[in-house]
């Protein structure tokens, strides 16, 4: 989600916000923690999550695989990208989608290999120790 927050969407015209299943008290410590701009929407129930298929039920008892969704104005989704932990779309490919006005069937943005770089394992290390090992509900 770093990645999306250091890039400029407002730019473009776009709007983000971010699905997560825990509870809106952890989604929002998470949020600031991140320093994230955009809202990041609850689904604790995980609804939404399995109605899109997004629902990873083998990591931490059911969290959302990543994904990336673009949705035009009238709300149609124009591009997915239902990822994994490995491979993931970049902002920077999605933002040129958009820069490009989503005309752009035959060449979507693509993922790419993620490979967590040092900042994310100290904050990963850092929120174990604050918040401990969690399982998310069932």
């Amino acid at each position: 989600m770093a990645d999306y927050r250091d890039r400029d969407f407002a730019a473009v015209g776009a709007t983000i916000a971010a699905l997560s299943v825990d509870e809106p008290v952890r989604a929002e410590a998470m949020r600031v923690e991140l320093r994230l701009p955009f809202p990041v929407l609850c689904d604790p129930e995980r609804a939404v999550v399995t109605a899109w298929g997004l629902l990873n039920t083998r990591e931490k008892g059911g969290i959302a695989y990543p994904a990336v969704f673009v949705l035009d104005r009238d709300r149609m989704v124009r591009y997915r990208s239902l990822d994994r932990t490995a491979a993931r779309v970049s902002a920077e490919a999605v933002l040129a989608f958009l820069r490009n006005g989503m005309h752009e069937p035959t060449d979507p943005p693509r993922r790419r290999a993620f490979w967590p770089g040092l900042r994310a394992f100290v904050t990963a290390i850092r929120s174990t120790l604050r918040y401990g090992v969690r399982s998310a509900k069932p």
